[in-house]
């Protein structure tokens, strides 16, 4: 066997790179997908970094990652979110993929990285590389016409409707703001305004005075006028004023549409919105988001509760991160540094656990992800105590 080696690739070699087995993993085939729309989907990807790995001259595997900013308990920081990770199928299950990902994340952490994302072709692959998993998104479904109540409230707002290219610049500022009270959200570090430029969405925007409260992003499709399917892929809010603005606006297409589908982030609640409402509900995709702690030093900042533990933090896949490390609040925010003695231990999973506020630390012992007596449990607790985040980016 020649000998394995990992490198970033660019320009052409980046292209030949990271169309056919991406094609062929991602894709239904034959035929493969149309060269041409994967490189420019390729070229559109500002900030992008791509990782190949050859065995001699052969492409065994390859994967990139795109840069984000997320906010992890009301601070931003710099993510990477990996994507098309995907080997040969004849070079399989040799430890490829696991080379190439240890690669990839060196360099997106060198890039300035804090933390990374993924949506993962099997979750215990990436849990024993560090990753935890989130919540998933949800796919409610209802009639609209139980939301027929709604057109006799006052609700002090009004909707504006625009198709997205001509909307999207009030559309991404209001991300932009939910983020910032949002634990968990993600959007990339260079907006793609390729999809807004095709113009295959609505977006409304719930406003009370000049402010946007709400936005919706949606489209409407169906075989049969009166029975069309009116569904939201954003349907995101700031007060209850906007929630109910755009449930409302919902229920202005009961004569147009007989069905509503919603995704929704994990934290919200719809079967307390409105009473009748009978909606279904499932997970979105079979697809559950991941997420981990790239490197430990550069998660100061964020808001934690009192407390202070130093713990012996282990990472194999990334061993710059391991060693004994104190985390203290101090004002209400994390203070990470190197310290010399540890109350317990810790794997990346169980402090990136914590981070997300995902897992109790109580669960640690058995899930393999640290050793803590009780009293640093009850001090891990009130430091990072439960969040359900929402990550938001697809990629």
């Amino acid at each position: 066997m020649s000998e394995i080696t990992v490198r970033q690739v660019y320009g052409e070699e980046m292209l030949r790179a990271m169309y056919w087995m991406h094609a062929y993993a991602f894709s239904s085939s034959p035929p493969l997908r149309d060269r041409a729309e994967r490189e420019e989907a390729l070229l559109r990807r500002q900030g992008a970094t791509h990782m190949a790995a050859y065995d001699g001259d052969e492409l065994v595997a390859c994967g990139a990652s795109r840069p984000l900013i997320q906010q992890v308990r009301g601070a931003l920081y710099p993510m990477a979110g990996l994507m098309d990770v995907t080997t040969h199928p004849a070079t399989r299950r040799r430890g490829y993929a696991r080379k190439l990902l240890g690669a990839l994340l060196e360099a997106v952490r060198e890039g300035g990285a804090a933390c990374s994302g993924l949506y993962p072709f099997r979750e215990s692959f990436y849990e024993r590389l560090g990753y935890v998993t989130l919540p998933q998104v949800r796919r409610v479904r209802f009639d609209p016409a139980a939301l027929q109540p709604l057109l006799r409230w006052d609700l002090g707002g009004q909707v504006r409707l625009l198709p997205i290219e001509e909307g999207y610049e009030d559309y991404l500022a209001f991300l932009q703001e939910h983020r910032a009270r949002t634990h968990g959200m993600a959007m990339f570090q260079h907006d793609d305004r390729y999809e807004a430029q095709r113009g295959y969405q609505w977006v409304a925007l719930a406003t009370v005075g000049q402010r946007v409260e709400g936005v919706m992003l949606y489209n409407l499709r169906g075989e049969q006028i009166t029975r069309y399917a009116l569904r939201a892929f954003r349907f995101y809010h700031a007060s209850p004023a906007g929630r109910y603005l755009l449930l409302e606006w919902i229920a202005r297409h009961i004569d147009q549409a007989d069905r509503a589908e919603l995704t929704l982030p994990a934290y919200e609640r719809p079967e307390t919105w409105l009473a009748d409402l009978r909606l279904q509900s499932e997970t979105a995709s079979h697809i559950t988001p991941m997420a981990r702690v790239l490197d430990v030093a550069r998660i100061a900042g964020l808001q934690t509760g009192p407390g202070a533990v130093a713990v012996r933090l282990s990472d194999p896949a990334c061993p710059w991160n391991e060693g004994i490390w104190r985390l203290a609040s101090v004002g209400g925010r994390l203070e990470v540094a190197h310290a010399g003695e540890a109350q317990g231990a810790l794997t990346i999973q169980g402090l990136t656990a914590l981070v997300y506020g995902t897992h109790d630390p109580a669960e640690f012992g058995l899930r393999g992800w640290g050793a803590l007596d009780a009293a640093t449990v009850e001090t891990l607790r009130a430091m990072f105590p439960p969040r359900c985040p929402h990550l938001h980016e697809m990629f």
